[in-house]
């Protein structure tokens, strides 16, 4: 197992061909109208929260294994305006900055290499401390 999923139950993936083939079964769950934050866990403990269904894009964040600071989330356009929202185990509704958007894209990147490399942030996308 390279990484865990954590929607309805826990989904393991053993390859970025199965995380690929989860997020898209996933994504064609979500509503464009509440998108979903969905926590991927890699074998060494640390979580990459992917937002999916949303129509503006997505926000990625990440936690070390031990749940310590510092915390790190997705950065798009740092001029950006507003906020994005989603939501969390389906209807906790949650927020975070619209500079934090990125592409869809860019996200579902970012968590190919999360689960195939430890210990780090992924490098495709820019990350900002919160």
């Amino acid at each position: 197992m390279i990484a865990e999923i954590a929607w309805r139950s826990s989904i393991k993936v053993a390859s970025v061909r199965e995380l690929d083939e989860a997020l898209d079964a996933i994504a064609g769950e979500i509503s464009s109208e509440l998108p979903q934050a969905v926590p991927i866990t890699r074998a060494n403990g640390d979580c990459l929260l992917i937002v999916l269904g949303a129509k503006a894009g997505s926000v990625v964040s990440f936690v070390a294994k031990s749940g310590d600071p510092p915390y790190f989330t997705s950065l798009g356009n740092p001029t950006a305006k507003g906020t994005f929202t989603y939501f969390v185990d389906f209807d906790h509704h949650s927020e975070a900055l619209a500079r934090n958007v990125i592409s869809q894209t860019e996200a579902r990147r970012a968590a190919r290499e999360f689960v195939s490399q430890s210990p780090g942030l992924p490098k495709n996308i820019a990350w900002t401390e919160v």
